[in-house]
């Protein structure tokens, strides 16, 4: 894309009767300017979030329904998840290096509420989570989580824990 944006300034430098330094320089210069800035916005924002970490489990978000706005327990937390009958152990990542950062956490006594399936939002994907990403609603003993994640992730917690799929 930047070196289209070259040609195309190039040119336009030419015919606007500009000297051949002129011309030169404003290509260049903003050939790196949209080059760099296509760069950085693919590379800051993927298509979609990652979804196995090394050792192949899935990678979730995770936040508390019914916790205050702008506490740390409404905001999305990345993490690593492991599921088992009525269970999911949840250990917390840095962004994208999928390092286990925090405390594992684990949630017991899980239940469907009942609530279909969402697809994530703007107002979710804010927080980091990718808009291909589906959301469940289920009761712990630690109160009530949404859990984000791609279908079939779901699907697999679901099973897991005992609950009805999506």
């Amino acid at each position: 894309m930047g070196v289209l944006a070259c040609a195309v300034i190039l040119a336009a430098g030419f015919f606007a009767g500009a000297s051949p330094d002129d011309a030169i320089s404003n290509a260049v210069f903003y050939a790196l300017l949209i080059g760099g800035g296509l760069f950085f916005m693919t590379s800051q924002f993927p298509a979609a979030g990652p979804t196995l970490n090394g050792s192949g489990k899935p990678v979730i978000f995770l936040r508390f329904r019914d916790s205050s706005p702008g506490s740390l327990g409404s905001i999305w937390q990345m993490g690593i998840a492991s599921a088992g009958p009525a269970r999911i152990d949840f250990q917390p990542t840095t962004e994208r290096s999928l390092i286990p950062s925090g405390r594992s956490r684990a949630f017991t006594g899980l239940g469907a509420t009942g609530v279909p399936a969402r697809k994530a939002n703007r107002h979710d994907h804010q927080q980091d989570v990718p808009l291909d990403f589906w959301i469940i609603i289920m009761d712990s003993d630690s109160g009530v989580i949404e859990i984000a994640a791609r279908r079939d992730t779901l699907q697999q917690i679901q099973h897991a824990v005992g609950s009805a799929s999506p």
